[in-house]
């Protein structure tokens, strides 16, 4: 795998396998597709590829140790192989021509770390956010205005932010505050709150649950529990009436913090207070 991607990021290609016995290279889809059906009994992902990726869709893709990529695409499909990837015995040969440039970690999204499947090869990303990001992030890597942004559809900083980095941001106020969040805490199956969060001062507990888009939280589902709880509802749709112990956190203090702290906030955040017109 380290070899294969050594080469793709040295020919400036991305592709897949399927590699047909002649190892001819040909753009015509007809032509391979009548050699290779003779040797392999599914080729969807190829298929897929061919027909789903076009000239200046952007594509990312990570490498063996974790690292991150964004890539333009240049050209359509093509079947395509050479006598090093036949020496090094590395199976692209399916591919498209592709300028990629490494992304910083942090400046990858949850929702796109989330589309990496190991049972998928390759898949559409139908996201408009995560599809707007990925346009203003090639834009700032290549120092070229080479896609527009509609910034008037996307001019609020909590539509832009996914339900993880929500969290992550409701995470990191809670501990600027004085509340120190217990990693274990967060987990998946957790339904009725993210994580718990303690206090050093007084070992005081407290839970907090987090909900974007129209979910609304109602206040009085909290009520069983006797310790602190915190509520954001990225766009204040709260119901019930509550109690003393249950608090909300309103979206102007947290748009206070993310303004303020916005200098050591992960990248991506950042990037999205761009495209928002959110800046320092």
């Amino acid at each position: 795998m380290k070899t294969t991607f050594e080469y793709c990021l040295k020919e400036g290609l991305l592709g897949v396998g399927w590699r047909t016995a002649s190892n001819q290279s040909t753009k015509s889809w007809d032509e391979y597709y009548q050699e290779a059906s003779l040797k392999y009994n599914n080729l969807e992902v190829c298929k897929y590829l061919q027909k789903q990726v076009s000239q200046n869709d952007l594509v990312w893709t990570r490498d063996t140790y974790g690292n991150y990529y964004l890539a333009r695409v240049l050209s359509g499909w093509e079947y395509w192989t050479t006598e090093e990837s036949q020496s090094l015995d590395v199976d692209i040969s399916n591919i498209f021509r592709v300028e990629i440039k490494q992304v910083d970690l942090t400046e990858v999204p949850g929702k796109i770390t989330a589309c990496f499947r190991a049972s998928r090869t390759i898949q559409k990303i139908a996201d408009e956010k995560a599809s707007a990001y990925s346009r203003h992030l090639w834009n700032t890597l290549s120092g070229q205005q080479v896609y527009q942004l509609n910034r008037s559809t996307f001019s609020d900083i909590f539509m832009m932010l996914d339900d993880e980095e929500t969290e992550d941001l409701v995470f990191l106020y809670l501990q600027s505050n004085g509340w120190y969040v217990i990693p274990n805490s967060r987990k998946a199956d957790t339904m009725s709150f993210e994580y718990v969060c303690v206090s050093p001062l007084s070992g005081a507990m407290a839970i907090t649950q987090v909900k974007t888009g129209k979910t609304p939280i109602n206040r009085d589902d909290y009520l069983k529990f006797n310790h602190q709880v915190f509520l954001f509802q990225a766009n204040e749709i709260y119901q019930g009436g509550g109690a003393p112990h249950i608090e909300h956190i309103t979206r102007q203090a947290l748009l206070d913090f993310l303004m303020q702290s916005a200098a050591w906030l992960p990248k991506s955040i950042k990037r999205k207070m761009e495209i928002t017109d959110h800046r320092t």
